[in-house]
């Protein structure tokens, strides 16, 4: 009995330790570099990493598109316990809903440093800023593929250079299409068709895995009217200080209408606990969440649809007894992600309504 007790005890702090890093880590500084221009160069939207281990990297596009269907896709590639690069897409309408995931050998990936051009296959992304090219082969995603082109309406935006670090921990970010037009075909079953739509495109990268800087966060695009909103909450590790850190993007064709980072000047309010989808000891999350600046805009986001849930864990395919080892020890992560809904005022001023896509990771 006792021998079960201390193995117990050791897998747990063995498995915490290994999840969420050390008891030592230094606190993430809001202090964010600022070393780079204020214009977004397109080599910032190539690759940024060098493949080192605990290194990760992935391009994200999505697009609602005018019959009311969401296309979400990424390519990712990470370097934890052994290099990985991989396709995920997700595309949703009505009561179809597809999710499928492609892995690569490195013999068939290409990633280039001076601007966005990542080739897994016979699949890529590339382009400029200003337009881009996605392509997924329906030969690798049992019949669905697309052939789409991106067009920004916005510069690209980051906050300061978008890294935000904890020594020398760190984790960046580039909306390089804040919002675009996008146009194209999507093939189902060898079937193309013509499609538009709203799209957005941005890209990720770090040095060391999420769950090691957060517990988690709640991330959402989208627009009302001509306005583009990016609406961002991270909630850091407690081992990396335990705050909570707002972002908080509107802007038009005109004009950047709020650049809102930390605690300057953003406050968020969550309401509608999610119910029903996650086991019964994971955190409190919930599904609408509001924005408020002190200079008076309010942005209220409500998921609505359901168009992603995965245990994370078994998503990556790893092996039931490390998930159930890991789930007893309280570390079950999930990702879920919904069609919204989004409103905007400004000192009391209602501009309107729009829709969105509004993501909630839950790292532990």
């Amino acid at each position: 009995m006792y021998k079960f007790i201390f193995l117990f005890i050791f897998l747990f702090i063995s498995c915490q330790t290994f999840y969420t890093g050390s008891f030592d880590q230094p606190n993430l500084n809001l202090e964010q570099p600022e070393e780079l221009s204020t214009i977004v160069s397109k080599w910032e939207d190539g690759n940024r990493t060098t493949g080192e281990s605990n290194e990760f990297e992935w391009w994200y596009f999505d697009t609602k598109l005018n019959n009311g269907a969401v296309l979400v896709c990424y390519f990712y590639k990470v370097h934890f316990l052994q290099d990985k690069y991989f396709i995920g897409l997700n595309y949703n309408h009505d009561d179809e809903n597809i999710f499928l995931l492609k892995y690569f050998n490195k013999n068939e990936v290409q990633f280039s440093s001076d601007s966005c051009n990542v080739i897994m296959g016979n699949n890529y992304i590339r382009g400029n800023l200003d337009q881009y090219e996605i392509k997924l082969d329906p030969k690798d995603f049992e019949g669905f593929g697309v052939e789409l082109f991106l067009k920004s309406n916005l510069k690209p935006y980051r906050p300061k250079d978008g890294i935000i670090k904890a020594g020398d921990d760190f984790f960046a970010w580039l909306a390089a299409v804040p919002n675009g037009n996008t146009e194209g075909k999507i093939i189902i079953d060898g079937v193309k068709r013509n499609v538009k739509g709203d799209g957005y495109h941005d890209h990720n990268w770090g040095n060391t895995p999420l769950q090691k800087l957060f517990d988690g966060w709640s991330w959402f695009r989208g627009k009302v009217g001509d306005h583009t909103i990016i609406a961002v909450e991270l909630n850091l590790s407690d081992k990396r200080g335990g705050s909570n850190i707002p972002i908080l993007y509107i802007a038009n064709q005109d004009s950047i209408l709020t650049n809102r980072f930390g605690e300057n000047g953003v406050y968020t309010k969550y309401t509608n606990l999610i119910n029903n989808l996650y086991p019964k000891k994971n955190e409190p999350l919930f599904s609408s969440i509001k924005f408020l600046t002190e200079d008076g805009f309010l942005v209220s986001i409500k998921g609505n649809k359901l168009i992603d849930n995965s245990e994370i864990f078994k998503r990556m395919n790893l092996p039931s007894p490390i998930r159930w080892v890991m789930n007893r020890t309280g570390i079950d992560p999930y990702y879920s992600r919904f069609n919204s809904n989004v409103e905007l005022s400004t000192n009391g001023n209602y501009l309107g309504n729009g829709f969105g896509i509004l993501e909630i990771m839950d790292l532990k």
